[in-house]
């Protein structure tokens, strides 16, 4: 962090884009995802002191209010003043409600740590949206908030006027264009193009220095925000904008006709900000921003459990999909990210995720001593077991079977004369795929990117960009969660995967460790509820996308995995 590629779509599976994640508390993570508030839960929040205007969105996981709505007060003192109040008003712009990311991205994570860290001191957190970007360190030094975390780009002008935390994250800065547009060179002319940024941005500065640089560009500074700016851009209203990384990425996510056209030099640095004068409240924020800092290449390691505890943390590599890792209304979720969190909890140390860019990097980040465990539903392979990497004891088990539209009906195998299979080359699919051409004549092959996962597989078949494809049962059911355009058509005979998780063979103690928990009754218990939250009755989508199948049969009605519901 799947699947509603919209600009306003309600779904939030993510993805941190290689960015290590600080776990939570897994007593947080028990219960299924929050739906719909009844009245008698509404009126209690309103008893509480919550924000009760109209809420125009959500971060991180919290319903914003736009300031204006919200009963204020004025507070400029420090962490005992704040106390006293029993308030931290984190201050937004309207681009954090602007789109709802279809990935984790930096901004839910330093909002989830603002959560925390207002936890820890007692406090509740309110959001807070100001009407524009340049208003938020206004309103901060009028005492109207306490707090910005918002990818703030520190700058000499902005130190002038506030405090800023220890750096939560470094960032490029890039100009943004249409993907079709040519990269532009070193002094070119830009006659009749258009560069926007919004106002009071460290954007705004740079713009003037690009169009110095780049004759008969004009710069035009607007109060939209930058979102939406870079959707005017991907749209053709505007030639260029600028913006940092991740806000580029983060539009990607639904528009894939941008590109970073150039990158200006050097890296940003990332805060958060309050009013100058808090000491205490200063102290307390670079505390939590320390949890958010990454584990850098210079702190490789492939120590076993002696190591990890050392160190205080297990990292484990997973990827961006609804049963592993992904983001729900600003909350991490998924089977994997449950089980690694109950995991980390039984070490006695934190979790940290690195989101994988692909399959290789599952034993790539294992043998440069990236990570230490990859976890995410992989499949048992001889192959992997050959190149020095172990498995854990199976958790799961699931047959794998031909996925096809709803429309196809396939009662045996030598129905599939004739069809095409799209599979990743160097994948279990792919051996699959081989072998049952050996029995069906005339069936086809067809080789796909194997930087895809398998959820963006299936994609491919619902979209009828490929005819048929080979996944397991647990992937289609997850997906036909967010989609009702798929079926498991037909299961493989003897073609079932037992999935574990995956480690160096170097690593026997940890090895020991993970196989341990797994056959720990306190494990054995849980996997029946992340199996009905998950797989059975996915209640992160909405209404509309919640359908599992066409003809209502749930998977645990599939024996593999019955041993585990039935308990």
């Amino acid at each position: 962090m799947n699947v509603t590629d919209k600009y306003h779509s309600q779904l939030l599976p993510l993805v941190l884009v290689s960015l290590l994640v600080l776990a939570l508390g897994a007593c947080e993570r028990s219960g299924a995802p929050p739906g719909p508030e009844s009245g008698a839960r509404a009126s209690e929040e309103a008893s509480a002191g919550r924000p009760t205007g109209p809420a125009i969105g959500t971060a991180g996981g919290r319903e914003v209010t736009p300031l204006e709505l919200f009963d204020n007060y004025t507070e400029t003192g420090d962490l005992p003043a704040i106390r006293q109040r029993g308030k931290l008003r984190l201050l937004v712009d309207p681009s954090r409600t602007a789109v709802l990311p279809r990935q984790t991205t930096q901004q839910d994570v330093e909002i989830e740590q603002v959560r925390r860290m207002a936890r820890e001191l007692g406090l509740e957190l309110v959001i807070l949206q100001v009407d524009s970007f340049d208003k938020l360190i206004e309103r901060l030094e009028a005492g109207a908030g306490d707090l910005i975390a918002n990818n703030l780009l520190v700058t000499e002008e902005w130190q002038q006027q506030v405090d800023f935390s220890e750096p939560t994250a470094e960032t490029k800065v890039v100009l943004v264009s249409a993907a079709g547009t040519p990269d532009v060179r070193d002094g070119q002319k830009l006659d009749g193009r258009t560069l926007v940024v919004t106002r009071g941005t460290a954007f705004e500065t740079m713009a003037g220095e690009f169009a110095r640089q780049h004759p008969g560009l004009a710069v035009e500074v607007r109060d939209t925000n930058y979102i939406d700016l870079l959707i005017d851009v991907a749209d053709g209203k505007a030639d260029f904008t600028i913006v940092d990384q991740p806000a580029l990425e983060l539009v990607q996510q639904f528009r894939d006709d941008l590109k970073a056209n150039v990158a200006f030099p050097g890296e940003h640095q990332l805060a958060w900000a309050i009013r100058k004068g808090s000491p205490e409240l200063l102290q307390a924020i670079n505390e939590q921003v320390r949890l958010l800092r990454p584990i850098r290449p210079g702190g490789r390691s492939t120590g076993d459990l002696d190591t990890i505890r050392k160190r205080g943390v297990l990292r484990a590599v997973t990827r961006n999909h609804p049963g592993t890792y992904f983001m729900w209304r600003g909350q991490i979720l998924g089977f994997e990210f449950n089980l690694l969190e109950n995991f980390a909890t039984t070490l006695g140390v934190r979790l940290d995720i690195i989101v994988a860019d692909s399959r290789e990097d599952f034993v790539r980040l294992l043998r440069d001593g990236d990570a230490d465990i990859s976890a995410s539903l992989l499949a048992i392979r001889i192959d992997r077991q050959e190149d020095d990497m172990a498995f854990s004891i199976p958790y799961l088990e699931s047959p794998s079977g031909i996925v096809a539209r709803p429309e196809d009906k396939l009662s045996n195998l030598q129905e599939l004369a004739g069809r095409t299979i799209c599979v990743r080359p160097g994948s279990s699919q792919f051996e699959a795929a081989q072998e049952l051409r050996r029995q069906v004549p005339n069936l086809k092959l067809q080789e796909i990117p194997g930087t895809l996962d398998i959820q963006q597989v299936i994609e491919q078949v619902a979209n009828r960009n490929c005819d048929l494809t080979i996944a397991d049962e647990i992937s289609v059911r997850l997906e036909q969660a967010w989609q009702g355009d798929i079926e498991f058509a037909l299961p493989l005979p003897g073609d079932t995967n037992r999935y574990a998780w995956m480690l160096r063979k170097s690593n026997p103690e940890l090895l020991a460790a993970i196989n341990d928990f797994f056959a720990e009754p306190s494990t054995d218990d849980k996997l029946p509820e992340l199996i009905e939250r998950y797989f059975n009755s996915p209640q992160q989508t909405p209404p509309d996308t919640r359908e599992l199948n066409r003809n209502g049969e749930s998977i645990r009605d599939d024996p593999t995995v019955r041993r585990y519901v039935e308990k």
